[in-house]
C-alpha cells in the first residue's frame, strides 16, 4: 500500500525549509524545488526524522507540469493527503515596466503551478486521499501597493481559488493564509535601508520570521480543523492598524 505524503511546494525558500522542518516530526515529506542541490541537502537533513522524497521541477515551465507530476506519483508509488503551496515569485517595479513574460513567470510559479497541481490530486484516483491544502498568500493581495499589482493579482487569484476548490470538494480543506512580511532570502531587499521601510511601520507586532508561519500551517494542517475556503491573516496586526 503506498504511503501518505505532505506535499510542500518551495521547500527550498526559506519558509519552505521551516515549513519542511517542522512537518518532518509527524509527517512523510515530498519536497518540491526546482534546485536539486538544495532539495537533496534538505532531505539529507530530514531523511533521520521521517520519508522524504524529492521533486525537482521548474514550475516556469507550466506546460508539462501536469503530466510530470503525474507519471512522478506514479513512479514512486505515494499518496498525496497533504498540500502546502509556499512556492512564489515576487517582481515589484512600476507597472508600465513589466513585460508579458514577467507576467506569465509570475503566475505559472504562483498560481498556475498549483492549478495544474491540484488538478492531478483531484482526479478520482487520488482525490479521496487529500485532506488539506494551505495556500502562502500575500498581504497586498488585499491591500493596493506601488508597483505590486502583478503579484498581488497572482496571489488574490489564490483567495478566490480556494473558494471554489472548496464547494466543490467538500471532502478536502482548502485555505489561505494571507502573509504579512517576513524576511526571507525573496524578501531580504525590501528591508534594505535604502528602501521605503515605511510599508513595515503598520506591524504592530513587529514583522514575521518563517517558524511563525509554519506555526500557522500545523494549525490550517490539523486533522480535525472544521475550517474551509478561508483566508487566515497572519501579519503582525497589519491589517487592522
Amino acid at each position: 500500500m503506498s504511503e501518505a505524503y505532505t506535499l510542500i511546494t518551495g521547500a527550498t525558500s526559506s519558509i519552505g525549509i521551516e515549513i519542511s522542518r517542522n512537518r518532518s516530526a509527524t509527517d512523510n515529506l515530498l519536497l518540491h524545488g526546482r534546485d536539486n542541490d538544495a532539495l537533496v541537502k534538505l532531505s539529507r537533513e530530514l531523511e533521520h526524522k521521517t520519508n522524504v522524497k524529492i521533486w525537482c521541477y521548474d514550475f516556469r515551465n507550466i506546460d508539462e507540469l501536469n503530466n510530470n507530476f503525474s507519471a512522478m506519483l506514479d513512479n514512486e508509488t505515494i499518496k498525496v493527503n497533504k498540500v502546502v503551496h509556499a512556492a512564489g515569485f515576487l517582481k515589484i517595479m512600476p507597472f508600465r515596466a513589466f513585460k508579458f513574460q514577467d507576467t506569465s513567470e509570475i503566475y505559472n510559479i504562483n498560481l498556475f503551478s498549483i492549478i495544474e497541481i491540484l488538478r492531478v490530486l483531484t482526479r478520482k484516483k487520488h482525490r479521496l486521499n487529500l485532506n488539506s491544502v494551505v495556500m502562502i498568500s500575500a498581504f497586498f493581495s488585499k491591500f493596493g501597493d506601488k508597483g505590486n499589482a502583478i503579484y498581488s493579482s497572482s496571489k488574490g487569484a489564490l483567495n478566490s481559488l480556494i473558494k471554489g476548490l472548496a464547494v466543490e470538494f467538500p471532502e478536502t480543506c482548502f485555505n489561505a493564509i494571507i502573509l504579512g512580511a517576513v524576511r526571507t532570502k525573496m524578501t531580504e531587499h525590501l528591508f534594505d535601508s535604502e528602501n521605503d521601510n515605511e510599508r513595515f511601520n503598520r506591524y504592530i507586532m513587529g514583522t514575521g520570521t518563517p517558524d511563525q508561519v509554519s506555526e500557522s500551517v500545523d494549525f490550517l494542517l490539523s486533522d480535525n480543523l472544521w475550517m474551509t475556503g478561508q483566508e487566515v491573516f497572519l501579519d503582525g496586526g497589519a491589517s487592522i492598524s
